[in-house]
């Protein structure tokens, strides 16, 4: 995999995006800028090329820039989905992988963004890939995902700790998750925890990232 150069335009572009799901969805906005952070710290622990932990990075940020086409009262829902209703929120995954393949430079990141929602076992979506047909970026991207989710706070339901979360992915190894990508996820949260920054609800942040690529 060649390295691309760092590109300002680029960056911006990508500048764009998160702005416009910041003023539809502050909650996606703040989970995309959370998740890049475990992504990357999950990807250099993994030894990933620079490239592909960049690629895995601004995956990370654009994962659910497909919900900028997805109704609001969807998205904003307090309580469980319908079926009808969760199979429009599925639309997201390959809408925003559209989108972003129209970047140029961006043609690998839009493979992540497409395939997040794959599962291991290959009950995911869009596309029911499975174990290493699914791009390494979004299995990395899929373990933080569902992550984050679990530590958040969400309407129709109540975060959970840090460290039931990582049971959670550990029991989902092999199914939803690469295993291999679970467990270095769960080995490298348990050991730096109690080192690293909180977020303002108690919660561990593996690393800040800023949109250009610089960690904090």
């Amino acid at each position: 995999m060649r390295r691309r150069k760092h590109d300002p335009a680029l960056a911006q572009v990508i500048t764009v995006f998160l702005a416009a799901v910041e003023i539809k969805d502050r909650y996606t906005y703040g989970h995309s800028l959370r998740l890049a952070g475990y992504a990357v710290a999950l990807a250099e622990e993994m030894s990933l090329p620079k490239q592909q932990v960049e690629d895995v990075r601004q995956g990370a940020l654009l994962h659910d820039i497909g919900n900028l086409f997805i109704g609001e009262r969807i998205l904003q829902k307090p309580d469980e989905l319908s079926e009808d209703e969760f199979e429009a929120v599925k639309q997201h995954a390959a809408i925003g992988a559209a989108v972003v393949s129209k970047v140029k430079g961006l043609e690998d990141v839009a493979m992540i963004v497409r395939h997040h929602h794959e599962r291991f076992d290959g009950s995911g979506y869009p596309d029911g890939l499975a174990d290493d047909r699914i791009p390494l970026g979004a299995r990395v991207v899929t373990v933080v995902d569902a992550f984050g989710a679990m530590i958040e706070e969400r309407p129709y339901r109540k975060m959970l700790t840090m460290e039931e979360a990582l049971a959670e992915l550990e029991r989902g190894a092999g199914g939803q998750f690469d295993p291999r990508v679970a467990e270095v996820f769960a080995r490298l949260a348990r050991e730096r925890a109690t080192g690293w920054p909180m977020a303002h609800d108690g919660n561990v942040l593996l690393a800040e990232v800023v949109i250009d690529g610089t960690l904090t």
